[in-house]
């Protein structure tokens, strides 16, 4: 079933300074460097946009479907169609963030 099922997107917005003290300047580039890492999270269930995240108003993660903007909990439940736990996921993607930040200065 879940085969049939558009993935669900996900907008991440990484914070400058999680990059260090001049982040800003670094963190378009950061997005760039990690969005295939980030594609490989959830198989075809998930589908990522990682952009820098200068207006700190705007939610870390915003769950979509299509034109849709959907909860948290809206997200949850239909990735349980995908056989997925959104809260395991998303502890995947502060692991992964933390990888991807060394290996970006180590390059």
């Amino acid at each position: 079933m879940a085969k049939s099922l558009p993935p669900l997107q996900l907008t991440m917005r990484i914070e400058p300074g999680c990059l260090g003290p001049d982040g800003v300047e670094h963190v378009e580039r950061f997005c760039q460097f990690a969005l295939e890492p980030f594609n490989r999270l959830g198989g075809q269930a998930l589908q990522w946009t990682l952009i820098p995240r200068y207006d700190k108003q705007l939610p870390e993660i915003e769950y979509w479907l299509g034109q849709h903007r959907l909860s948290h909990t809206q997200a949850k439940r239909y990735l349980e169609h995908w056989s997925l736990n959104l809260d395991e996921e998303e502890e995947h993607i502060s692991e992964l963030l933390s990888e991807l930040i060394d290996q970006f200065w180590q390059r």
